[in-house]
């Protein structure tokens, strides 16, 4: 479980820094510009949540953003905890949630209102910290922490697996639902150059398990040794890998494809392949 107040406090402390320092946000802001410029179809109301205080561009088969967050600001035009949405039932046609979901404790919750909210043929897009996102750092903090003081503590905060992430969206009855991912790895002269980065996203542990004590000088000291002999490149640089799960999901219409019928097929495939052997 995460601690939704300290989860808000660090976003509102990142969200006053400059965009252009933290990690890859622009490039994914562009691609889900991309990804909604490339439907064809027109959105009248689109609810855009946690942003940051990147400047979304509004794709033009969007008429309306209503930009969200947990946190008041100038660019804030409603503020809500993204666990309890505030829209009346089939009221909006489109809702974006950029980098919160991995920090959410109800997920499936989430996804619930999220289909109430939506009109029919509207749609979800997410992207989100996935899979096996920091799984160098996370290993450096365990087993440093197993040398010096024998045992260990959560550092660094669980991600959803891409299947989990589908499977939800199928139990909550989304039409025509996507879940893809994908897989980085970035680059850095020295591990505290990692942890940086990180704070200045807001993205450090918020798990309400963790150690409410400072992480031990000694025991950083040996993570940062365990993460350097470890996970360096040829080039002398250290490795991180994030991965970025995309999840999409219509609410049902019945203008929206459907799958074929098994047997509906028209060509037979066992004959096809044999025109290549």
């Amino acid at each position: 479980m995460h601690n939704r107040k300290l989860v808000r406090l660090r976003r509102k402390k990142a969200n006053k820094i400059n965009p252009e320092s933290k990690l890859f946000f622009k490039e994914y802001l562009e691609e889900m510009h991309e990804r909604i410029s490339s439907i064809n179809e027109t959105f009248h109301e689109c609810i855009a949540y946690d942003f940051r205080n990147l400047n979304f561009p509004k794709p033009k088969n969007i008429k309306k953003v209503i930009r969200c967050d947990s946190n008041a600001s100038t660019s804030t035009d409603l503020v809500y905890d993204e666990e309890f949405l505030p829209f009346k039932r089939e009221s909006v046609d489109m809702i974006l949630s950029f980098f919160n979901l991995h920090f959410a404790n109800d997920v499936q919750g989430i996804f619930h209102q999220v289909l109430k909210s939506l009109k029919p043929n509207g749609i979800f897009l997410a992207c989100l910290f996935a899979g096996d996102t920091l799984t160098e750092l996370r290993f450096a903090l365990s087993k440093a922490e197993e040398e010096i003081v024998n045992g260990t503590s959560p550092r660094i905060s669980p991600f959803a697996d891409l299947q989990g992430l589908s499977n939800l969206l199928q139990k909550n009855n989304f039409s025509l639902p996507v879940a893809d991912i994908d897989r980085k790895k970035i680059l850095y002269n020295k591990p505290i150059e990692l942890m940086l980065d990180l704070r200045l996203m807001g993205e450090t542990n918020s798990l309400i398990k963790m150690k409410k004590n400072f992480l031990r000088r000694d025991v950083l000291k040996r993570a940062i040794q365990i993460y350097e002999d470890n996970f360096t490149n040829n080039e002398g640089k250290v490795y991180a890998t994030f991965e970025i799960a995309w999840v999409i999901g219509w609410k049902y219409h019945h203008s929206q494809q459907k799958p074929l019928r098994p047997g509906s097929g028209k060509v037979n495939l066992k004959r096809e392949v044999k025109k290549f052997e």
